[in-house]
C-alpha cells in the first residue's frame, strides 16, 4: 500500500506494509490453512505467522509453546497432529501460500539450519522477513546464507541506542517494537541508521493514524480488513498535521 503525505506543501510518497497477524487471524482460526486461504482470497499483501519445531525436527505453525498441557517442542509431529489436527507444518503452509503474498516468519523456537533447509525446498520466492526475540537465533540464521531480511522483535523499551546496537549485532535490518513504545523519535533514529520499523499489534484506527504520523514502515494487525478499509477510505484526509491519501497498488 502507498501513503501520500503532504508535509507543508511538499508531497511525500512512501510504502506502508499492512500485515495480517498469526497467519490470517480474523479470517479463520489463527495459524491454520483455513485462515491462510481466506486471507489470500481477500488479497492480503503480507502475513505474519509463528514457527516452532517438533521434537523430531519438523517446523510447524503455532503461536503458543503448549498444546494442552504438553510442550510442543517435546512432541513428535505425529503427537502434535493427534492433539492439534489443524496445526500445519511450515512446508504445508508455504505450499498453500505459493507466491500470492509476502510473509514474516516469527521464529518462536526452531533450528536455524533446519528452517533454511525447509525454505530452500519450498515454492516461496517472494521477499521474506524472518523475525524473532531471540538474537542468537537471528545471528545463527543469518549464517545459513538464506536470503531473508532479519527482524528483531522488542516488547520492552530497551532504550533507543541499545535496541539499535542489539539489531546491528544480530544482523537485523528491521526493528519490530511493540506499538506501545513507538514514537516519532524512535522511528527517526531507526531510519537514520538504515532500519525499517514494523510495529505490532495495531487494532485501533486512532493508534494506526498516530503511528503513520510517526513514520512507521508497517503494522501487524488482527483486524486486517478493518484497518485496510480505514487506510483506503476512512482517513478523512488528515493524520496529525499531514494531509494523507492511501491507495492500493
Amino acid at each position: 500500500m502507498k501513503i501520500r503525505i503532504n508535509r507543508d506543501g511538499r508531497v511525500e510518497l512512501r510504502d506502508l506494509l499492512l500485515i495480517s497477524h498469526r497467519g490470517g487471524r480474523g479470517f479463520g482460526p489463527e495459524n491454520t490453512l483455513e485462515s491462510l486461504q481466506k486471507a489470500l482470497d481477500h488479497g492480503v499483501e503480507m502475513l505474519e505467522t509463528d514457527v516452532r519445531m517438533s521434537s523430531d525436527g519438523v517446523p510447524v505453525i503455532h503461536h503458543n509453546p503448549f498444546i494442552g498441557h504438553r510442550l510442543l517442542s517435546r512432541l513428535t509431529l505425529k503427537e502434535i497432529r493427534e492433539r492439534g489436527p489443524l496445526i500445519p507444518t511450515l512446508s504445508e503452509f508455504l505450499d498453500v501460500l505459493g507466491n500470492r503474498s509476502r510473509i514474516n516468519l516469527e521464529i518462536k523456537r526452531c533450528d536455524p539450519w533446519r528452517l533454511a533447509e525447509v525454505l530452500r525446498s519450498s515454492p516461496y520466492e517472494q521477499p521474506l522477513l524472518v523475525s524473532s526475540f531471540d538474537r542468537e537465533f537471528l545471528f545463527s540464521f543469518r549464517r545459513t546464507g538464506y536470503p531473508a531480511e532479519i527482524g528483531l522483535l522488542n516488547q520492552y523499551d530497551a532504550g533507543g541506542e541499545r535496541m539499535l546496537r542489539q539489531a546491528r549485532e544480530c544482523g537485523a535490518s528491521v526493528l519490530l517494537p511493540i506499538c506501545l513504545i513507538v514514537d516519532e523519535e524512535m522511528v527517526s533514529s531507526a531510519h537514520e541508521e538504515g532500519f525499517k520499523v514494523i510495529t505490532w499489534t495495531v487494532n485501533n484506527k486512532h493508534l494506526l493514524a498516530s503511528l503513520i504520523d510517526a513514520g512507521i514502515d508497517g503494522v501487524i494487525t488482527d483486524e486486517y480488513v478493518e484497518m485496510e478499509d480505514f487506510l483506503l477510505h476512512g482517513l478523512e484526509g488528515r493524520i496529525g498535521s499531514n494531509a494523507v491519501e492511501s491507495y492500493r497498488l
